[in-house]
């Protein structure tokens, strides 16, 4: 397959351009050619968004998809709601490129590869749909709370999902679900666009789930996917399978900054090399440390630090 019979695809605010730049790089190291389109939700056109002149890099924005029902069923009911809007349109946007490419991935701009991913367009051969489960702790004894997310968090990742033509009729149920409900709410078992993906593997075919567990390592799958470091120091999954990618939420960063999954380090160093190099301003280690040395800092005693607990209190913490 050529590189112009697929596309990966993110969507981002601009504010994370450095990131879905960052991931783009991560992935040309193997294929140079992948086209890579980044839809940005509160702009209203791509005029002055700088790619850093990378090639095969398109920059879409809201108005170009608005022939689409679903599109405009979104946007209208989440218009006030940036995350709830990000979330829904990646099935929209799945579909729409699946007019034009035979395959499609879509990623959160958070992923970041560590090795070559040709494996996976290679299983759209035979699938619709590839979905990626969280690997959450599938023993309660264990880990209660991980174990507890399965059941009400969804047990695939939003962040990752693949598709080719065959999978169309799945997007766009995952879409018209999300225009109906996407929101954060335990008691019903909803988890924003993310838990309607339970469904795909049954009421659809040709759905998928991802056995590698080099993929989507996270910070929710540490017992499940236990990191252990091989003779040369290569890590590895299980002992078994090499890191496909990443998913650096900002708890992933925090646990490998704190040492909690620090065999993780070198591949956090690359992340944030990438993001400076592509324009992100800050440099996320350094964000990590301030964040964590003010998460264990002593309480202040002051009149002052207890008058601003006192006023958190009072206003939920804002």
């Amino acid at each position: 397959m050529t590189a112009s019979e697929r596309c990966f695809c993110t969507i981002i605010t601009r504010s994370h351009l450095g990131w879905a730049l960052a991931l783009a790089d991560s992935l040309r190291q193997w294929d140079s050619t992948l086209p890579f389109t980044i839809l940005i939700t509160d702009v209203d056109g791509s005029a002055g968004i700088d790619v850093g002149g990378r090639a095969n890099t398109t920059v879409m924005v809201l108005n170009e998809l608005m022939h689409r029902p679903l599109c405009q069923a979104i946007t209208t009911k989440y218009a006030e709601q940036s995350d709830e809007l990000r979330w829904s349109m990646k099935p929209v946007l799945m579909a729409h490129l699946l007019e034009r490419y035979a395959k499609v991935i879509y990623g959160d701009c958070d992923l970041h590869f560590y090795s070559d991913p040709a494996w996976l367009w290679k299983e759209l051969d035979t699938s619709n749909v590839l979905l990626s489960p969280h690997w959450r702790s599938a023993v309660a004894t264990v880990d209660r709370p991980n174990f507890d997310l399965l059941y009400v968090g969804g047990l695939y990742n939003g962040g990752f999902v693949a598709a080719s033509r065959g999978g169309v009729a799945a997007l766009d149920a995952w879409a018209a679900n999300c225009a109906e409900v996407c929101i954060k709410d335990f008691t019903q078992g909803q988890y924003v666009d993310q838990t309607h993906l339970n469904l795909l593997p049954v009421y659809f075919e040709g759905v998928q789930v991802l056995k590698h567990r080099g993929c989507n390592v996270a910070n929710w799958n540490l017992v499940e996917c236990a990191r252990e470091a091989d003779a040369d120091g290569t890590v590895l999954i299980n002992g078994t399978y090499p890191i496909v990618f990443i998913h650096f939420t900002r708890s992933m960063i925090d646990g490998i900054v704190s040492g909690v999954d620090g065999l993780l380090m070198p591949h956090l160093v690359a992340l944030r090399d990438r993001l400076l190099a592509a324009g992100f301003p800050k440099d996320v280690i350094a964000e990590s440390e301030r964040r964590l040395a003010e998460k264990n800092a002593p309480p202040d005693t002051s009149v002052r630090g207890r008058l601003g607990r006192a006023m958190k209190r009072v206003t939920g913490g804002k």
